[in-house]
């Protein structure tokens, strides 16, 4: 039997998000891809000296346009 599993991000989409991070916002320092209780990127914010979790690519955009308005790509 095929039950619909809730949608969550896989690993390769957070790896995915790390490097897309490392690229674009050197000032995020990728700290690591975790995997529980579900997949995100650890990050330290090197300007505001905190760290934080993205789990999406949502997550990731909201706090770029939050705390570094000037750094959003408007060509993603």
């Amino acid at each position: 039997m095929n039950e619909a599993q809730p949608s969550s991000p896989s690993l390769s989409a957070m790896q995915a998000l790390a490097e897309r991070i490392a690229a674009e916002t050197p000032h995020l320092r990728v700290l690591d891809v975790c995997a529980y209780p579900h997949p995100y990127v650890k990050i330290k914010d090197t300007v505001n000296g905190i760290i934080v979790g993205f789990s999406s690519e949502a997550d990731y955009t909201t706090y770029v346009v939050m705390l570094h308005p000037t750094e959003v790509n408007h060509h993603a």
